[in-house]
């Protein structure tokens, strides 16, 4: 048997076969040959063994490799199939679409070598009108099949007229065109738009659309579909051709542009009883797309924008095509930018020419159409919130190319024309007149009451309106404004403003409560009630985000709150309209330290530090105010460093409704303040040992010597004395010293003989109003004592800063109007109730006005300005920009009594309050009086008017004697009293101005005349101290 490796079969195991051969070789042994054969195959398989466990690994990678390659193989024939596929398919599709081509191509030289036969027949014909319509039908249907641009204008032209004219000569004619071939002959017509030029004859398409496809509602939608309203522009824009320059301007629109247009709008602008044709929204969405995104923006700008303005108005008045109103209603709709799908850069542009379109229907509404004002105003708000969140959420990367510039220019001015609308007299009347309706939607208008500012006078006069607004503020048990975004809060801030509108419209002797707002106690008790609960949202015990943006969102309606309970607390207090203790009985508790709430209770002793804290931080802020900072950042930084809730609150009510606290308290509350500002400085002044001054004056010459001491200097300014403690020495007339140490009664004695000169109207700083001799800085002063006089005003200004700072009172009466504008807001119009103690006859004249009707107006020729004389100097005043040139009408007149009485009251004295007020700042914050009213200021500057009686005098009063009391001391207290209380009024007054250090000598005279005769002396004898 031979063995040959040819039938091992790589398996190192053998197999039964093998197995056999080996083991029959060697039980015979047959010849040594074959055993030695069976030792090499045995040593041959273990060797094959070892081969395998060390290089199987190997082997096994050699196997997947060559299995890998077999299948990228595979994957490399598959791709070229693939590809070889697609070569054949897109060369079968090429092939295909040139047959087509060449197919379409025979064909349509085939149907225009038909219609050029039909047409060159059709006009020799002379036969029945009947061929002639059959004729025309079938160059029409072959038209379609071949119509190409720059080839076939003039056929399609042809047809068009021929169609128009079978039209014309027998109107049954147009039911026999079936709607597909219409609407192919107008893609035909879409066509030729779109490529016309400046040369192109338009007249007959536009007559075939209108006989034919846009009558018809559904053929209409459409073609407006398939690019009608960008291929009609697009040839307006080709007839008005490039701009010779980029101004931005309304320009005439040329006879055949106008014409145009009017092709171009007729559905939706002209009544046409015959052609009354519904348009859906959806087709006025497309034609506003063309025209807010396709046009150029100098012809948008130039010719469209006020094309629309003055011809499209809303529906509901006769001879207005109803179709108008579906351009509104588009342009309404919610998130219409957003569904135009538009590019980011395309957004802010659209948005702006959409928008002023919308805004174009206020110029031309029917104010005496209430269908057509709800219309508006109904969607109104809403339209502008959308455009102004699309402006604000807009994020697109400046142009800066030519046409980029040029764009942002256009949009610029659309942007401000839109804002000009917002501000006309137009949208004024009309916003008034929508108000007046009876069923007007309160919350169309609340939203845009940012744009009623120009208006707050037509649209506060609507009861109306007012009665709506009030109903929707308390229509639930309980107002809560914890929610500063909710329409009622909104509407508390105009129901407010207009309020407030009516109030300084109406003269004390006018007023009427009732008149002014039918519930008008219960509103004002409601609105105090809810300034203190608005003034507990915008500062709440646990903060809910920035404390700032909190505030900033309750700004507007705390404005528009305080300032109404202003105007109304300052009508109060002339009138005596409410009962006493009105404004402070809200029934909370206002944190202020001071008065009845200070106390001594545990819970008070435990809050005294807060008490304390709240006196700093309250003249810290009148220190932020008189400087460059605003309350806002004072605020904000009290937030930061965690001042208690309590004590920001009662910071905001002192420094808005500080009226609401009692009035003594805030007396002592400014006492304080005033105690501080002392002892701060005398601390600084003792380091220094100068906390007290020496000055020696004339009595004949008080004022002169002052001013030439305390007068402002660029070098050596002596206000800061002004502070410290001054002892005064006076020089009779004959020059000698008067007798007397001043212990504080010399200096009272000083500063009151000083202001009583320098109110002098002598003197010529201050004058008198007419009937009530109250004064105010004399308007001719600057010409009566030069230039130099606002150094005098700033000297009195220090003067009086000095007596507030030494809570010494002066007899004196200011001018209301005055003294309002020296401590208060001096942005604030003035009333015009202070022009009746100015002068009764330009007050009455004033009223008057306000009633006068147009008729009236005209006749009178009034415009805005002035003529003044001052000093011989006869000069015109406007009281606005270009006033003389502006007449007064009843839609501004109560502009013009405002700037009349600001004019008069505020304007001629402005430098000289200014000049005072840096006066009264150099020694005393003058901030600290915005907490009082003007007749609050009055006393606590000259005290009450009433004098004072005998009983209060003895309450206040402590009577001592140099030896011990008896009966017949007794009897002496007793005629004191009793001389005191028969006196004068004007001796009574005498009588406490003529004490030193508050203390009063009298000797123990025999008898009651002797001691009436000696103290009326003493008081009216004006020797100062040279009886003593």
């Amino acid at each position: 048997m031979s063995f040959n490796l040819v039938f091992f079969n790589g398996d190192v195991r053998r197999d039964k076969k093998q197995e056999a051969m080996l083991n029959s070789m060697v039980r015979r042994g047959k010849s040594r040959k074959m055993k030695n054969l069976a030792e090499k195959i045995e040593k041959n398989i273990q060797n094959l063994k070892i081969f395998e466990r060390k290089f199987g690994t190997l082997n096994e990678n050699f196997r997947l490799n060559a299995r890998g390659n077999f299948l990228q193989s595979l994957a490399d024939m598959e791709k070229q199939r693939t590809k070889n596929e697609e070569q054949t398919k897109a060369v079968r599709k090429i092939q295909k679409k040139w047959r087509g081509f060449r197919a379409r191509h025979f064909l349509r030289l085939q149907f225009r070598a038909q219609f050029d036969a039909i047409s060159d027949g059709h006009r020799g014909l002379e036969n029945s009108n009947y061929l002639n319509f059959q004729k025309i039908l079938q160059m029409a249907q072959l038209l379609v099949n071949f119509y190409e641009t720059n080839k076939d204008e003039e056929r399609l032209v042809m047809t068009l007229v021929e169609l128009v004219k079978a039209r014309t000569a027998n109107r049954a004619f147009e039911q026999q065109i079936r709607d597909s071939q219409r609407f192919l002959l107008a893609r035909c017509c879409v066509k030729f738009l779109d490529h016309a030029d400046e040369n192109t004859i338009f007249f007959h398409v536009f007559r075939f659309l209108e006989d034919f496809v846009t009558c018809h509602s559904h053929l209409y939608e459409a073609i407006s579909q398939h690019g009608l309203f960008d291929a009609e522009f697009h040839l307006l824009e080709a007839l008005i051709g490039k701009p010779e320059d980029v101004s931005i301007q309304k320009k005439p629109i040329l006879p055949r542009h106008l014409q145009l247009l009017t092709r171009i709008f007729d559905v939706f602008v002209f009544q046409n009883p015959a052609r009354t044709t519904p348009v859906s929204v959806h087709v006025a969405d497309r034609l506003l797309k063309t025209i807010c995104v396709k046009i150029s923006d100098l012809n948008f700008a130039n010719y469209i924008l006020y094309y629309i303005r003055d011809h499209i108005r809303l529906s509901g008045t006769q001879h207005v095509n109803p179709n108008s109103s579906v351009i509104y209603e588009a342009g309404k709709s919610a998130n219409v930018i957003q569904k135009w799908k538009l590019r980011p850069e395309e957004v802010e542009t659209a948005s702006i020419r959409l928008r002023a379109v919308f805004l174009s229907f206020v110029e031309n509404v029917n104010k005496t159409n209430s269908e057509s004002l709800k219309q508006l105003f109904d969607s109104l708000a809403l339209v502008l919130d959308q455009h102004a969140t699309i402006m604000k959420t807009l994020n697109v990367k400046e142009d800066l190319t030519e046409n980029g510039r040029l764009r942002t220019a256009v949009n610029q001015y659309i942007w401000e024309y839109s804002n000009g609308i917002l501000s006309s007299v137009n949208f004024r009347r009309a916003a008034c007149a929508y108000a007046n309706t009876q069923n007007v939607n309160v919350t169309s208008l609340i939203p845009m009451r940012k744009h009623f500012t120009e208006c707050m006078d037509l649209l506060a006069s609507s009861d109306t309106f007012l009665e709506a607004l009030y109903t929707f503020i308390t229509s639930s048990e309980r107002f809560e404004p914890d929610d500063c975004c909710t329409q009622r809060i909104n509407a508390l801030e105009l129901f407010c403003n207009c309020l407030n509108k009516r109030i300084s419209s109406v003269a004390d002797s006018d007023f009427i409560p009732t008149s002014i707002f039918p519930h008008f106690d219960a509103t004002v008790e409601f609105v105090r009630d809810v300034s203190i609960k608005l003034i507990h949202s915008m500062f709440p015990v646990y903060q809910r985000g920035e404390p700032g943006v909190v505030r900033n969102q309750f700004k507007d309606v705390t404005d528009a709150v305080f300032s109404f309970l202003g105007a109304i607390y300052q009508k109060d207090i002339r009138l005596k309209y409410f009962p006493e203790g009105f404004w402070t009985n809200h029934g909370r508790e206002v944190f202020v330290g001071i008065g009845h709430q200070a106390r001594t209770t545990p819970r008070n002793r435990r809050q005294q530090p807060m008490r304390s804290e709240f006196v700093e931080r309250l003249a810290e802020l009148y220190e932020e105010e008189g400087g460059d900072s605003d309350d806002e950042e004072l605020m904000e930084r009290n937030a930061r460093e965690k001042v208690p809730t309590a004590l920001q609150r009662g910071i905001c009510i002192m420094k808005n409704i500080p009226f609401i606290v009692p009035f003594m308290d805030r007396v002592q509350l400014f006492n304080r303040l005033v105690s501080q500002e002392h002892d701060r400085f005398m601390d600084v002044s003792r380091m220094f040992n100068n906390y007290n001054t020496n000055l020696t004056v004339r009595r004949d010459q008080i004022y002169m010597d002052a001013f030439e001491k305390y007068k402002p200097k660029a070098v050596k300014d002596d206000v800061r004395e002004l502070k410290a403690n001054i002892r005064v020495k006076m020089i009779n007339w004959a020059g000698s010293n008067e007798q007397g140490v001043d212990g504080g009664g010399i200096f009272r004695e000083f500063l009151s003989e000083l202001l009583k000169d320098a109110f002098s109207v002598n003197r010529g700083f201050f004058t008198e109003t007419t009937e009530s001799k109250l004064l105010y800085p004399n308007p001719t002063a600057i010409y009566l004592l030069g230039a130099d006089c606002l150094t005098h005003y700033q000297f009195i200004g220090r003067m009086i800063g000095k007596l507030i700072y030494e809570r010494q009172l002066q007899e004196v009466r200011f001018a209301e109007f005055f003294i309002a504008q020296l401590f208060e807001d001096r942005t604030k119009d003035v009333d015009l109730q202070h022009m009746k103690s100015f002068d009764p006859l330009i007050f009455k004249n004033l009223k008057a006005l306000q009633t006068t009707s147009e008729q009236e107006l005209d006749e009178l020729q009034l415009d805005f300005s002035v003529v003044t004389s001052d000093v011989g100097l006869v000069r015109t005043v406007n009281l606005k920009p270009n006033g003389s040139n502006q007449r007064v009408t009843v839609d501004n007149v109560h502009e013009y009594i405002r700037l009349y009485v600001n004019y008069y009251l505020k304007q001629r004295i402005a430098t000289m309050v200014g000049a005072i007020r840096r006066g009264i700042s150099e020694v005393v914050n003058i901030e600290w009086m915005s907490m009082f009213a003007p007749h609050e200021l009055q006393i606590l500057i000259a005290g009450f008017e009433e004098v004072f009686t005998i009983k209060e005098l003895q309450q206040n009063c402590q009577i001592t004697f140099g030896m011990a009391s008896s009966t017949t001391d007794q009897d002496f207290i007793e005629m004191i009293w009793d001389v005191i209380d028969k006196l004068s009024k004007d001796d009574k007054m005498a009588f406490l101005s003529a004490t030193c250090m508050n203390l009063l000598r009298i000797p123990k005279y025999s008898n009651r005349t002797k001691l009436e005769e000696k103290l009326r002396y003493a008081i009216n004898s004006g020797a100062g101290f040279e009886l003593a």
